[in-house]
């Protein structure tokens, strides 16, 4: 899991996906508590967990693909 700051800083990542991706969202609110606490705890086991938001690495004129709400 890395450092105490590390940790807090992917808590932190997982917290804005879940806040910018409703379909995430809907998803961890489906799991029973305790999946959700497991589920986080596999997160932050990851090895290969990307620090950097992967849209800070796009160009300024490309705009984020953002799936549309199903209506």
């Amino acid at each position: 899991m890395g450092s105490p700051e590390i940790a807090w800083m992917r808590l932190a990542h997982m917290r804005d996906v879940v806040r910018r991706e409703p379909a995430v969202a809907h998803a961890v609110r489906c799991l029973s508590l305790r999946d959700q606490l497991e589920l986080t705890l596999e997160l932050l086991r990851q090895d290969d967990w990307c620090d950097d938001d992967p849209t800070d690495s796009l160009p300024p004129n490309v705009i984020p693909f953002r799936p549309r709400h199903a209506r």
